[in-house]
């Protein structure tokens, strides 16, 4: 794992080895038939296995305080905030998606889930919480959106509260095969002006916000595929089975690519045993953080 700073803090940096951490005696560890669980679920599951913690931020010693206010911005299922409440239960915590596929009966006391859309404003007041996370949205705003984005975050976080981002980026170092997917996917977001690689980019948005400070940042690095990755290089080869192969987006990839489905679907394949025959990419999850000014 490397740990990254901007200028608004101090330099540092750590390495860790995925092989490595699994032979530890660890916190938290992949669960069980990825491959049954939901691509949000999986990506929160290996970014906490990958830092060895749900977020990065310095708020832990906070989580006694009764009026502690915590917010989940495009918290899909809730699989983030429930973890978190079930461990502690004086935070208050509250989730926001677009898409009501959170749990609505069967959930914590002290976690609430409203349905509603980031691009349109929250639907908090000025300075409502202490602690504003979101995670995995790369694909899902537009540059321009971004920006609106981190300050409707910024705008409901109370000063001196932070605000985190957990972001996976594209693998790097890819095979031909591969490359073709990433190249169609690349060429297929810069049509709808999403730029996929966006971790950098928040960075920089941040440091040139005159509204936060200390902005910081952690890199975990997995190898693609079980053969150098291990389980987690298996759980983030199930995120790209999930992200290639849901409906729409062959169809849609197909498009880009020139190919049929049939074609597309075993181009797919072939992916993935090149991944496993050894070309195996290095893929990097982002945790970024910043504190809001007094």
């Amino acid at each position: 794992m490397k740990r990254g700073s901007s200028s608004k803090s101090s330099k540092s940096k750590e390495n860790n080895n995925t092989r490595q951490n699994e032979q530890k005696q660890l916190q938290y560890y992949l669960p069980n038939h990825v491959e049954d669980t939901d691509i949000m679920v999986i990506l929160h599951f290996l970014a906490r296995y990958l830092f060895q913690s749900i977020f990065s931020a310095p708020i832990e010693h906070k989580f006694s305080q009764e009026d502690y206010k915590i917010l989940d911005v495009g918290c899909g299922p809730g699989t983030w905030l429930l973890e978190l409440a079930t461990v502690h239960k004086f935070p208050k915590f509250f989730g926001l998606d677009l898409f009501p596929i959170y749990p609505t009966e069967i959930k914590p006391d002290n976690v609430e889930f409203t349905q509603g859309d980031v691009l349109k404003g929250l639907p908090f007041n000025d300075n409502t919480f202490d602690y504003v996370h979101q995670g995995n949205m790369l694909s899902v705003f537009t540059f321009e959106e971004w920006h609106s984005v981190i300050q409707e975050l910024i705008r409901v976080c109370k000063p001196g509260g932070y605000i985190e981002f957990t972001e996976p980026e594209l693998a790097t170092n890819t095979g031909p095969i591969l490359t073709r997917f990433y190249d169609a996917l690349i060429t297929l977001s810069d049509s709808r002006n999403v730029k996929i690689r966006i971790s950098k980019e928040i960075i920089k948005i941040l440091e040139s916000s005159p509204t936060v400070k200390n902005v910081d940042y952690k890199i975990a690095t997995v190898s693609l595929g079980t053969k150098k990755g291990g389980n987690a290089g298996q759980a983030y080869m199930e995120v790209h089975d999930g992200y290639f192969l849901n409906d729409p987006m062959p169809e849609t990839m197909c498009k880009f690519m020139e190919l049929s489905q049939e074609d597309y679907l075993k181009l797919f394949k072939d992916a993935k045993d090149e991944v496993e025959s050894g070309v195996a990419p290095d893929c990097e999850l982002y945790r970024i953080w910043c504190q809001k000014a007094q």
